[in-house]
This record gives C-alpha cells, sequence and structure tokens, in this order.
C-alpha cells in the first residue's frame, strides 16, 4: 500500500492482493487519521490490485462508510477486469464511484 496527498485528496494504491485483516489494517488507520486531520476525500486506485476476497471488499465498504458519515467521499479508479466484474456481481458498483483513471477521480472529488 501507498498513500500520498494529490490536490488535496487522499490517494491510496493498493498493489497485490487485497485479502486479510492484516493488510486492512493499516488502510483502515491511515483513513481515521486524514479524517480526524481533515481529509475527507479519498481515492483507491486499484489499478495494481491482483486479487481481492470478501474481507478485502468488507474494508473498502468499511473505508466508504467511515468517509461518507465523516462528511467526505470515497471513489476508485483504475479498477482490474476482475475487480470490475465482482462489484457487478454483488451489485456494489452502484455504491461505489469508479472512475477509469486517477486525474479524473481527483478532479472529480474536487468538483464536488
Amino acid at each position: 500500500m501507498q498513500s500520498e496527498i494529490k490536490d488535496g485528496v487522499l490517494v491510496i494504491t493498493i498493489a497485490g492482493n487485497l485479502l486479510g485483516e492484516h493488510s486492512n489494517a493499516p488502510v483502515m488507520e491511515l483513513i481515521t487519521q486524514n479524517l480526524e486531520a481533515g481529509n475527507k476525500k479519498v481515492v483507491f486506485n486499484l489499478g495494481e490490485m491482483k486479487f481481492i476476497n470478501s474481507t478485502g471488499l468488507g474494508m473498502l465498504m468499511s473505508a466508504l462508510t467511515k468517509t461518507r458519515n465523516a462528511g467526505g467521499e470515497l471513489c476508485l479508479c483504475s479498477l482490474p477486469d476482475q475487480m470490475k466484474k465482482l462489484l457487478q456481481m454483488t451489485k456494489l458498483e452502484s455504491i461505489f464511484p469508479v472512475y477509469a483513471d486517477e486525474p479524473t477521480a481527483i478532479s472529480t472529488l474536487n468538483s464536488k
């Protein structure tokens, strides 16, 4: 996981697998710290993600809920085909805003 603030938006890049509690806890801690600091716009760049299971998907849902409850917004970008199919199968494509690439996601969040 890598993270940086770009144009006032927290960008979290996930590479490899998003599977369990050991990988989810640091992500949720990072989101909590940024929300407390007033950074309420989050982009998950999943372009380098290889695999996600139900625990990883649950973490994304928790991150979305936590961000929205704090008055912020979260979106996904650069989804691999496997992730697109998973969001369609689980009907979550209607819940997560999804953008083709990181610059589009950042500019869209900053226009809200």
